[in-house]
């Protein structure tokens, strides 16, 4: 059950990785779950500052978030960057949440994630958009340098080591054992009904509550016609997450009629094959080491960029 006493209650689900893996889309679809109830900022980052060895905010700060809860069996809370927290970030869970948390990693091709990452930070204007992939692999820190150590190092340039879930997966694994999912990116976008009734299974929840048009994907990165009226829209949903996540019907609706309007087709044609390349050289001894973590501990029913490392 949910970490609670007289005032609050905390979270006892927590999606924690990785970015450009669908775990919006994985927080929105346990939220519609009547036994679930998600924070209405996605993204917290509450026991983010343990990851720096800096001091985490208090409890009843941390409950503000979920005092919409009422009685749900699962309380959730998805930040993608706890993954990469190591154990003072897992000690900051444990010690805030109770040994009873339960986590979901998603996993995808670091490649794809990388190349998705890249056009994140385009399409939300935070790199210039004449920015190439072969400059934004040069921007980034190098895989030996390993995740910033420091909350003032620029995330952008963070692309490249996030991708290696061998140096980050283990301690969770050790720390949370059977607590503990791994679930792939591939199996969520090729079979999303499927694959979110597992994750209920294994949560102990009815996975037969949802309807087809429940599983839309959530923070789909798309291309703009127009630079000012995209600067609009996301200043707007910066500003009224929590509206948008209480009422998940009308975001839909609003962001199907925004697309309609603004969204370009991007060319599929136009890739960059030799950047493509250089990161499938990049990843090559990191998935190596990733499908050994993952055979030690008999997670199966791999996907192929796992199995062909």
């Amino acid at each position: 059950m949910a970490n609670t006493n007289d005032n609050y209650c905390l979270p006892n689900l927590i999606i924690g990785g990785v970015h450009k893996a669908a775990t919006t889309s994985l927080h929105t679809y346990l939220s519609l779950h009547p036994d679930v109830c998600g924070s209405l900022i996605k993204e917290l980052a509450f026991l983010l500052p343990a990851r720096y060895n800096e001091p985490v905010p208090n409890k009843e700060e941390y409950a503000k978030h979920f005092s919409h809860c009422k009685n749900q069996k699962y309380i959730l809370e998805t930040t993608p960057s706890y993954l990469y927290g190591g154990t003072s970030l897992i000690n900051a869970i444990k010690e805030t949440l109770g040994s009873n948390v339960k986590v979901i990693m998603i996993l995808r091709n670091p490649v794809d994630r990388f190349i998705s990452f890249y056009r994140h930070n385009i399409t939300k204007m935070i790199i210039p958009s004449e920015t190439t992939l072969f400059e934004f692999i040069n921007q980034s820190v190098k895989i030996s340098e390993g995740v910033r150590s420091n909350s003032s190092v620029d995330i952008t340039q963070e692309g490249l080591v996030e991708g290696v879930y061998a140096n980050y997966l283990p301690e969770w694994i050790n720390a949370f054992g059977d607590k503990l999912l791994v679930v792939f990116f591939d199996d969520l976008v090729a079979d999303t009904p499927h694959t979110v009734k597992r994750i209920c299974k294994w949560l102990g929840i009815n996975p037969n509550v949802y309807k087809k048009n429940d599983f839309e994907i959530e923070n789909r990165t798309v291309d703009y016609k127009l630079g000012v009226l995209h600067k609009f829209a996301l200043w707007v949903n910066y500003h009224t997450e929590t509206f948008w996540r209480s009422n998940i019907k009308i975001k839909r609706f609003v962001r199907s009629i925004y697309n309609s309007l603004n969204e370009k087709k991007s060319n599929t044609e136009n890739k960059n094959l030799k950047a493509e390349q250089e990161l499938h050289d990049i990843y090559k001894q990191p998935n190596k080491d990733l499908l050994a973590i993952l055979k030690k501990h008999h997670i199966k029913n791999l996907p192929s960029w796992v199995l062909e490392a």
